[in-house]
This record gives C-alpha cells, sequence and structure tokens, in this order.
C-alpha cells in the first residue's frame, strides 16, 4: 500500500471531486489496472515511482477495473493495462499495455505543463492572495527554470508598474520575444507603462519639474507635481516628490507635503507595497 499523498483509489464516492473537478488545477493520471492483470504488475510500479518522483506536479488515480467497473465503464476500458491523463476534465493523452520508464516520462512531460509553467502559475495565485513579493519570487525562478517563458516576464512588468518603476517595466518587455509582442497581455502592459510616461512627461508636469530644477526649495511647486502624478495613479513619483520636500523643510506650510502624502498613501490602496516603501521612509526621515 503506497501512502504517498499523490497516489489514491479510484471509487465512485471519490471520483468526482478527487479525478474530475480535481483535474482543474492538477494533471490526474488514471492508471487501469486488474489483479489479473500481468502487465499491470510490472506498469503500476513504475507509475507510483514516478508519482513520486515527480512531487505533486501529477496524482497517480488507480482503478481496480474489477471493484470499479462503473468508472471502467465510464472510460471504455476494453484492455489493461491503459492510462488515462485528465486534464481541464478531459482526456488529453492516453496508452495501453505495459511500457519501459523511458516512454512512461515522455508521456508525462507531454502532458504536465512546464516546472516553470507551475510556477508561473503559483505566482498568480499568490498576486491574487495579495502577496506581491511572494509572486516575484516565483517568476524569478520561473524564469531561470524557463528562460523563454515570457509570460514571467509580462507579469513582473506589469507588477513593476503597480510601483511606478516605469524603467524596470520596460526593460522585461524589452526581452521578450517579437513574437510575443503580439500577445494581448503583452500590448496591455506597454499601454499601461505609455500612459504612465506621458502623465509624468505632461506640458503641466514638465512646467512643474522646470520650476522645481530652478529652485529646489518651491514645495508648492512639488506639491502641483504630485497632485498632477496621483490623479494618473503615478503614485511613485508623488510620493517621491512630496519625501523631498518634507526632507528639504518638515514644516513648510505646516506640513503640508507630510499631510498630502498621508492622504495619497489612501489613495494608493492597491499598490500596498509601495504605500509601505513609503512609510517606512516618511517614518525615517521625520525620526
Amino acid at each position: 500500500m503506497n501512502d504517498s499523498p499523490h497516489i489514491f483509489d479510484v471509487t465512485v464516492e471519490n471520483f468526482e471531486a478527487e479525478v474530475i473537478a480535481a483535474s482543474d488545477t492538477t494533471v490526474i493520471v488514471l492508471d487501469f489496472w486488474a489483479d489479473w492483470c500481468g502487465p499491470c504488475k510490472t506498469l503500476t510500479p513504475i507509475l507510483e515511482k514516478l508519482a513520486v518522483e515527480y512531487g505533486g506536479r501529477f496524482r497517480l488515480a488507480k482503478v481496480d477495473t474489477e471493484a470499479q467497473q462503473e468508472i471502467s465503464s465510464m472510460f471504455g476500458i476494453r484492455s489493461m493495462p491503459t492510462v488515462i491523463a485528465l486534464k481541464g476534465q478531459k482526456p488529453v493523452s492516453a496508452f495501453q499495455g505495459a511500457q519501459p520508464e523511458s516512454t512512461v516520462r515522455q508521456f508525462l512531460d507531454k502532458v504536465l505543463p512546464s516546472v516553470g509553467e507551475e510556477k508561473l502559475s503559483k505566482a498568480q495565485a499568490k498576486l491574487d492572495a495579495g502577496d506581491i513579493a511572494g509572486a516575484v519570487d516565483e517568476l524569478k525562478l520561473a524564469l531561470a527554470l524557463t528562460p523563454s517563458l515570457d509570460a514571467a516576464r509580462i507579469m513582473l512588468a506589469d507588477i513593476a508598474m503597480r510601483d511606478n518603476q516605469i524603467d524596470a517595466a520596460k526593460a522585461y518587455l524589452a526581452q521578450c520575444k517579437p513574437i510575443t509582442q503580439m500577445d494581448a497581455e503583452f500590448q496591455r502592459v506597454a499601454v499601461k507603462i505609455e500612459t504612465a510616461e506621458q502623465a509624468g512627461n505632461s506640458p503641466e508636469a514638465a512646467a512643474l519639474k522646470a520650476r522645481i530644477a530652478a529652485n529646489g526649495d518651491d514645495h508648492e511647486a512639488r506639491l502641483q507635481l504630485a497632485a498632477v502624478l496621483a490623479a494618473e495613479s503615478q503614485f511613485e513619483p508623488a510620493f517621491q516628490t512630496l519625501i523631498e520636500s518634507v526632507q528639504i523643510d518638515r514644516n513648510w506650510n505646516e506640513q503640508a507635503a507630510r499631510k498630502k502624502l498621508i492622504e495619497y498613501f489612501a489613495l494608493a490602496k492597491e499598490q500596498p507595497e509601495l504605500v509601505r516603501r513609503f512609510r517606512q521612509l516618511l517614518a525615517a526621515t521625520l525620526n
């Protein structure tokens, strides 16, 4: 009896949840066997070994065709052993008869997502849960494992834009293959970058930057520039502009820059890492 969490016996009771529904998130490999089947006794140990070795990249669902005739009939099983890979509640590949381990590995590698793609999926889950740092770690690991995975670069660029890290986002997109640049998701992030650049280089913003360059103590220009940037959700440069004002003269106009910075923190609630970083910077500046 194999007690690996990646291997289980299929019954009518667990079939819907553990096989059909579970195949939406993990590839399920069904092993149809029988006690009287000699080739099964050769193949099943290979499948069990690989299920453990692959560490959860797929789950091995063992079906005793004698005890679970209803399930066997559902898949039209006529000879054994039969192995069927299930993904997204649909059969995606199959083979019959005992096969050597090398052939079984080839079968699995064709139906399983790459390790990089699995990291990509984990990154999206962490991103959805608000764990931005964890998502970035998963994406960088995905690229280390699968350097051709442009989807990870696009996600990293999109995450960078949450903190208005335009240069970093552009660098990620620049590394993508030409064919990837036709992808809708690539275009979406590229447009986001272009919009951010236009906001930072608008005539109004340019005029205010010129005033600040001419007079670093022009706090009014800094406040106005921060307002222009915040209106376009360009919170990182807006925060930086206000932090610089606080650093130069925290008490100017009854601490107007500090008060405005705290006000903008509330507007940037969808960028918690950015807010956290600038809250720490503000605290360090005031101490």
